[in-house]
């Protein structure tokens, strides 16, 4: 049962990218109504098409053709390139289904064939991105690396760092189906030092997501929630108008971190703060990834009667996953429930209602399920010839994947059922297989501990360039600091100068007026670096801290500079310099007649 932990995670994945739907479109489309700029129109027909698609493809297929059409009428080859892009995000949202990711590529093609021939750099890096990012889902690795590589190519001499931001995620998304976790956690960190630089919150927030799902992978479950929070702490400092809509979807983010982490009382914790969220604004369908997790839960801690009872009472997800054609999921979904609770003629019915969707648009993932579950169905029914044929099916599905995780646990399964059918011959077969697919995992669970340390390490020497950046910093600020002592010295000192030579009155006003100004500010500069360290930045700390401290500076400053200037001015300093001069000339001439 654990394994369908996977089977619903497609429909939350897109759940929170069309959040604001029937209030949203009603005021967009009146937006629209009066708005003439063809890349306004294009613009407010993107965000139509991408938010209909909550309402289910039909929909959202009107307002993508009008968008086609829009942009096709204005003749701006960036705007048809855009129209295309956006019809492809529509379809590449909704990666659970393999005839929707086939017409996002076709769109993603499309878009980069123009844009590449009317030499638009910018539009042809976009289509490039979106391209790698439908060939993983697929997954076509070698075709994914290509197109990143490509990318990176085009905006490395850019100057467009959202761009690069992209390419970088995108090129470690690669890097990471390889299995290559060192590059591509290098990838994700330069993407989030980018974004960090430009202060770009959706861009970070971004990175910020990769970094919570790679190190949910390598089973670093602290790491990704504390990822998840800093991407959450960052929806109330986005630009856009609806950024409360994410929260939801977050929530839910963390809750299954905590479900994988086995810590279902913080689980739990984060789904009601999800569905409470979702009802803080009105819009149902944002409860949709609660539910889901929540339904997994009981699945991941082998509770068929508790999740047949959610599933029952909470139809919403049923019917959100057939307004996407996903409805051979929820079969497969009850199918396997009834198969657990033993009730097999109702999972059967459902096993068979499930088998043509599964085999025609399901990826690769499920339609490696189905013929498992199937097989545990079929075992668990005492049909064993039939249950060892269909595990066999399964086992080539993994086989041709090359997941060792499943084949592990086919084979482990195939040797308990010829076991039971008394082929002994072929039970020893397959526990000799088990045991090298095990093997193997404990081979691949050493060198995740290897990962681990050369993780570690790479933060290590990470914080140690910080810290010798931090040590270089201080330096190079202590010695302007000692630079600007020094020279407010030499200031006054000439300023002194100017009383006891022959200089105007004028002229010693001016430089006493600029040596003062130094001084003052000297010390404003000082006192403004502790006042931000003590308060933590807090605005009305500082501003109340400084105003006391200007309300006594700013009169202190205008006393010493009247009474300074005012006695160098008066010639006093000149006078006094004469007499010493002049004591000293008597007591060298009284020496020398003694002498």
């Amino acid at each position: 049962m654990r394994k369908l932990l996977c089977l619903l995670l497609s429909l939350a994945c897109f759940s929170g990218l069309f959040a604001q739907q029937d209030r949203m479109i009603d005021s967009l489309q009146n937006v629209l109504n009066k708005t003439t700029e063809p890349a306004a129109r294009v613009e407010l027909l993107g965000i139509l098409a991408r938010v209909a698609t909550n309402s289910g493809m039909q929909r959202s297929d009107s307002f993508g053709q009008v968008l086609t059409r829009e942009a096709e009428l204005s003749r701006d080859r960036r705007l048809i390139v855009k129209a295309l892009l956006i019809n492809g995000e529509r379809y590449g949202y909704l990666q659970g289904n393999r005839q929707y990711i086939s017409k996002a590529i076709s769109y993603y093609q499309e878009a980069y064939t123009l844009a590449r021939r009317e030499k638009l750099d910018k539009e042809t890096a976009s289509a490039l991105i979106h391209l790698t990012s439908a060939h993983l889902s697929l997954p076509d690795v070698d075709k994914a690396f290509s197109f990143a590589g490509q990318a990176l190519g085009i905006v490395s001499p850019m100057g467009n760092d959202s761009l690069k931001v992209q390419a970088y995620i995108v090129y470690g998304d690669c890097y990471l189906a390889k299995k290559e976790r060192i590059l591509a956690l290098r990838n994700f960190l330069s993407a989030l030092r980018l974004a960090e630089q430009n202060k770009e919150q959706e861009l970070m927030r971004g990175c910020y997501g990769r970094l919570r799902s790679f190190y949910a992978g390598v089973s670093e479950y602290d790491k990704a929630i504390d990822y998840a929070r800093k991407a959450y702490d960052l929806i109330p400092q986005l630009k856009e108008a609806n950024a409360g809509y994410y929260r939801p979807v977050d929530l839910y983010e963390m809750a299954m971190l905590y479900v994988r982490k086995r810590n279902f009382t913080m689980a739990d914790y984060y789904f009601d703060l999800s569905l409470r969220a979702a009802d803080s604004l009105k819009y149902p369908p944002l409860k949709i990834p609660a539910y889901n997790g929540l339904l997994n839960r009981y699945l991941l801690a082998e509770q068929p009667k508790e999740a047949l009872a959610f599933f029952n009472r909470r139809p919403e997800i049923k019917q959100f996953a057939l307004q996407f054609g996903m409805g051979h999921q929820i079969d497969l979904m009850y199918a396997a429930i009834y198969s657990d609770l033993k009730q097999f003629d109702s999972a059967r019915l459902y096993f068979m209602r499930a088998a043509p969707g599964m085999e025609n648009s399901g990826t690769l993932s499920t339609r490696m399920q189905f013929p498992y579950l199937y097989a545990d169905y079929l075992t668990k029914a005492g049909r064993l010839p039939d249950a060892i044929e269909t595990y066999r099916r399964a086992l080539s599905l993994a086989d041709s994947a090359t997941s060792l995780d499943w084949q592990k646990r086919i084979a482990h399964d195939l040797d308990s059922v010829y076991a039971l059918a008394g082929d002994f011959r072929q039970a020893h077969h397959f526990k000799g297989l088990y045991q090298k697919y095990s093997d193997s995992l404990k081979k691949l669970s050493e060198e995740k501990d290897l990962l681990q340390m050369e993780l570690d390490d790479e933060q290590e020497r990470e914080r140690r360039r910080q810290a010798e950046a931090a040590v270089a910093l201080e330096r190079k600020h202590t010695l302007q600091y000692m630079g600007i002592t020094v020279g407010i010295g030499v200031v006054f000192v000439l300023l002194v100068l100017m009383g006891i030579l022959s200089v105007s009155e004028a002229a010693i006003k001016v430089m006493g007026f600029f040596s003062f100004i130094f001084l003052f500010e000297f010390i404003i500069l000082i006192a403004d670096n502790k006042i931000h360290h003590a308060t933590h930045g807090e605005p009305l700390k500082v501003l109340g801290i400084k105003v006391l401290l200007i309300a006594v500076l700013l009169p202190l400053h205008h006393w010493m500079e009247h009474k300074v200037v005012h006695y160098i001015a008066s010639r006093k300093l000149q006078e006094a310099a004469g007499k010493v001069g002049i004591a000293r000339f008597l007591r060298r001439k009284k020496v020398s007649e003694g002498s």
